[in-house]
């Protein structure tokens, strides 16, 4: 089984793109945390990280992965 506890999620409550990527991790079996752009310090945290506030976002290694479908291409080669 891969290791996602390394990982982590920016997403946007209501975002379709942070949804499509949520339904492929229930599919899977995959428990992941996830931060809210709209709570606290995580949009200038993002900023910070990726050079702008888009979700979903996944980091890996302190490296921002934007747009869902290379999310989800990315977590299907480590299953």
């Amino acid at each position: 089984m891969a290791q996602f506890e390394d990982m982590y999620l920016y997403v946007k409550p209501g975002c379709p793109f942070c949804m499509k990527v949520d339904r492929f991790l229930e599919q899977e079996g995959i428990e992941m945390e996830h931060r809210s752009v709209l709570e606290g310090t995580n949009a200038d945290d993002l900023r910070a990280l990726g050079g702008k506030v888009q979700s979903p976002c996944l980091v890996v290694d302190g490296k921002a992965m934007y747009e869902s479908d290379d999310i989800i291409a990315y977590l299907r080669t480590l299953l």
